[in-house]
């Protein structure tokens, strides 16, 4: 399950909050909805939860690794 999230009416550039359940689900975001600068909330991602923002080519990338010594990945395509 996915949900979205739009703040403000005024932006230059839209961006979009989305909460995931799993990184499935954001596989599943239509890509109308992913702009530069949007973010995605995966409250059980492949290592608990991840916080990623898209990119200019509508790709999530990590913002930071919670829980892991792992060093984040550069991208996380969908």
């Amino acid at each position: 399950m996915t949900i979205m999230s739009k703040r403000g009416q005024m932006d230059n550039v839209l961006t979009y909050e989305h909460i995931c359940d799993t990184m499935e689900d954001l596989a599943t975001i239509d890509p109308a909805y992913i702009t530069l600068g949007s973010v995605a909330i995966v409250l059980h991602g492949d290592a608990g939860f991840t916080a990623l923002m898209a990119d200019s080519n509508k790709e999530w990338v990590p913002l930071v690794g919670v829980g892991t010594d792992e060093e984040p990945q550069e991208n996380a395509s969908v």
